[in-house]
């Protein structure tokens, strides 16, 4: 009982964080790695000074948290169909801790379980500018679909242009996407993107660290693309201008240390002229879907094995997952690919031969047999079956 009583104080705690966070304390963030929600809500005036925080933050922290009623906040959720998941809990993707001010929890529209795969899963960020022209939005369908087929799951803004390529192709190709918001998780904003969203809550995850009903502003998008930039793995920019937000997104990926991959255009264009200054400046290129499948899965493997340490599953676990996400001939195809690895390493244009399977495909099953742990890399462009 004891143990209940505990987490239903925290699940408060950094409930009622998360409300008033939004209206000039969002300061007292930095404190939650060092103290927990619970040890921040609860802090005096006295000893919120002590620890740094302005007369004025403490001042409407105070008064804020005296006009905090939790049973209409979880009214107010439960009539919106959204549930929270608190800072420190199994389900708060660990990922957020990295950041100098971490959410004081998540709102989550969308099937329960999905948030939970989704913390299993490789994740990318794919952004870029809301006025897309023809090139980049057929870029991003292409790249989103080879990141989606490969077992990734996509992580966007639900933005105009860009961000609504990434979200439709990710979910044509039976993946797995998630839109983090700026505004709350039952808020539909862009309006027009009402179809979007009603997708996205049906198949995958809408997150947001405002509470169900705030509305968007000028400061909450850049706000919330430090969420969008610590959610992914790593950060792929396929359309932006210099003055696009999606550059921000890029900033906070490395402060973060992620990976960033950027897909050129032409060097004329104003509406490119970001994506190219980024390769410029040392992104990587993204200029072939497959083999940018592969340069993110290189790229993150750290990091991805540091989120999941788990053993390997053996190759009966590996087709029944591979079969369950990619459909029953992907079953087939991994165990030729295995087949012909048995005799040692091979490159993929060596494994053309010995399987029957075109480079496009073969990405695609080594790939996923990468991300189950029964193939790994023996060099650059070298697979072997995992020992």
């Amino acid at each position: 009982m004891g143990a209940q009583s505990d987490g239903r104080m925290h699940y408060e705690a950094a409930l009622g964080l998360a409300y008033i966070g939004q209206t000039g304390c969002h300061s007292l963030l930095k404190l939650l790695a060092r103290e927990g929600a619970l040890g921040v809500w609860q802090a005096s005036a006295t000893k919120l000074r002590e620890w740094g925080a302005l007369p004025r933050v403490i001042s409407l922290f105070e008064s804020r948290r005296r006009a905090f009623q939790v049973e209409e906040v979880e009214a107010a959720m439960a009539c919106s169909n959204v549930r929270f998941v608190p800072y420190g809990a199994p389900d708060y993707p660990k990922e957020l801790n990295d950041l100098e001010l971490p959410p004081a929890g998540l709102f989550v529209r969308g099937p329960e379980e999905l948030l939970a795969r989704l913390s299993t899963l490789p994740r990318v960020a794919i952004v870029g500018t809301r006025r897309a022209t023809a090139y980049g939005k057929r870029a991003t369908e292409a790249f989103s679909t080879a990141f989606a087929t490969g077992g990734i799951a996509v992580v966007s803004g639900m933005a105009l242009g860009i961000d609504s390529r990434a979200h439709v192709a990710a979910m044509e190709a039976g993946g797995l996407t998630a839109a983090v918001l700026g505004c709350g998780p039952d808020v539909v904003y862009p309006p027009r993107n009402r179809w979007l969203y009603n997708r996205i809550a049906s198949v995958g995850a809408v997150v947001s660290e405002m509470p169900p009903g705030a509305g968007p502003a000028r400061w909450t998008f850049p706000h919330r693309n430090r969420i969008l930039a610590a959610l992914g793995d790593a950060v792929l920019v396929t359309e932006a201008p210099r003055a696009s937000g999606a550059l921000q997104t890029v900033s906070w990926g490395l402060s973060l240390g992620r990976p960033v991959f950027s897909v050129p255009g032409p060097v004329l264009s104003d509406n490119h002229r970001g994506c190219n200054t980024l390769l410029y400046d040392g992104a990587l290129p993204a200029v072939d879907p497959c083999v940018t499948v592969e340069d993110f899965l290189l790229q993150t493997r750290i990091q991805r094995q540091e989120r999941q340490p788990r053993s390997a599953p053996r190759l009966g676990e590996c087709q029944a997952d591979t079969q369950a996400t990619l459909g029953g001939g992907c079953s087939a195809h991994s165990e030729r690919v295995l087949g012909a690895l048995e005799t040692g390493p091979a490159s993929v244009d060596g494994l053309v031969g010995p399987t029957g399977l075109g480079v496009r495909e073969l990405t695609t099953v080594l790939a996923r047999l990468e991300l189950a742990g029964v193939v790994r890399r023996a060099g650059p462009g070298i697979f072997v079956r995992a020992p």
